[in-house]
């Protein structure tokens, strides 16, 4: 009975710290080559789809500086393409994804497998986004159109003409206010 107990106290010898290090560094070692290689296939991937869009992005307004093509090598790497959003690779599936960030999180706008369709979709966005500046542009233009009556157009001095009115109307009111509190406060 004495015999079992010390068995049982004492560590089996083909327990070792130094072999249990020793595996745990081998395996560290194959994870971060594993790791290493994705990190190598999504970044290989997303430069696939840069050069795509690079040909898209060359046909871009000079003036028009909202989109940046821009490969991040971050974890997990990204392909900006404006502020707001970029093209990613998932980790499980190997899919291409094109996420916009907004104040309520990350939304992901469309997924696949394809280049071509990530760069149509990539396309239609940015085209969208171009005719939406365009049509805000001229709405904040709008206003300066207002002054036109049956084809004449109002004359642009008319609106500085009320400003001034007002601010002499101003100016004379306060001074006889001021002039009508000094007769009645002197004796």
């Amino acid at each position: 009975m004495e015999e079992s107990v010390k068995t049982i106290a004492r560590p089996a010898a083909s327990r070792s710290l130094r072999e249990a290090i020793r595996k745990a560094r081998l395996e560290e070692a194959e994870h971060l080559d594993r790791t290493a290689d994705l990190r190598d296939g999504e970044i290989a991937r997303l430069e696939l789809l840069k050069a795509e869009l690079e040909a898209v992005f060359a046909e871009l307004p000079p003036h028009d500086d909202r989109f940046n093509l821009a490969l991040v090598p971050s974890r997990p790497a990204r392909l900006w393409i404006d502020l707001f959003t970029y093209a990613a690779v998932d980790d499980g599936s190997g899919t291409y994804l094109f996420v916009r960030n907004s104040e309520n999180g990350r939304r992901t706008l469309f997924s696949s497998n394809s280049v071509a369709d990530m760069t149509e979709r990539i396309t239609r966005y940015m085209a969208r986004e171009i005719v939406r500046r365009e049509r805000i542009e001229a709405a904040l233009l709008e206003p300066t159109r207002a002054g036109v009556i049956g084809g004449d157009t109002a004359p642009l001095g008319a609106g500085m003409g009320v400003v001034i009115a007002a601010f002499a109307i101003g100016l004379l009111t306060g001074a006889a206010g001021l002039f009508a509190a000094v007769w009645l406060t002197v004796p």
